[in-house]
């Protein structure tokens, strides 16, 4: 086996870099275990983006941090977000990809509700010196399933947020 001189030093940093990726996950579900808005959307860059469950695109820590503190001062008051990351991947010495699994736990709770599982995918880029999120992406495990009650349940979903839903403008 080869190695380079260099070989032991990359690897010490990579194990530094994906440390500090991790971190920002962690700031992520503290800022939102605080109720903060501002906290939950620092670990992002200045211009980075969230795409939320329902597939709300928000760009830049101006939009992130206002509509997540009307979410905590509202609806999600006293929850908390739990996650796990699965895995960090680097794909070059200043870009990450990791994958986590996250689920809220509601108030008056003490485990995550199923039904609030989501598979989260984050891009986090090396910023003069130190790491931050450029986009996350959050989708809600809604698997269709094997049977046909599944599939059902799955398809009955679909046609509620076709009559239910807001509607919505196409930019073009």
């Amino acid at each position: 086996m080869t190695t380079r001189p260099d070989s032991g030093e990359r690897e010490a940093n990579y194990s530094a870099d994906e440390a500090a990726v991790r971190d920002l996950y962690r700031q992520l579900l503290d800022g939102w275990n605080r109720g903060s808005g501002s906290a939950f959307a620092a670990p992002f860059a200045e211009d980075g983006d969230l795409v939320a469950f329902d597939g709300t695109h928000f760009k830049g820590r101006e939009q992130i941090a206002p509509f997540h503190q009307e979410l905590f001062d509202r609806w999600m008051k006293g929850t908390r977000l739990v996650g796990e990351v699965k895995g960090v991947r680097f794909l070059g010495p200043d870009v990450a990809v990791m994958h986590a699994v996250g689920g809220t736990v509601m108030r008056g709770k003490s485990e995550p509700s199923p039904e609030r599982d989501s598979i989260q995918t984050l891009v986090a880029t090396r910023e003069g010196g130190g790491w931050r999120f450029a986009t996350f992406q959050n989708t809600r495990v809604r698997p269709i399933g094997r049977n046909a009650a599944t599939f059902l349940i799955w398809a009955l979903t679909d046609l509620l947020w076709k009559v239910f839903a807001p509607k919505r403008k196409v930019n073009a």
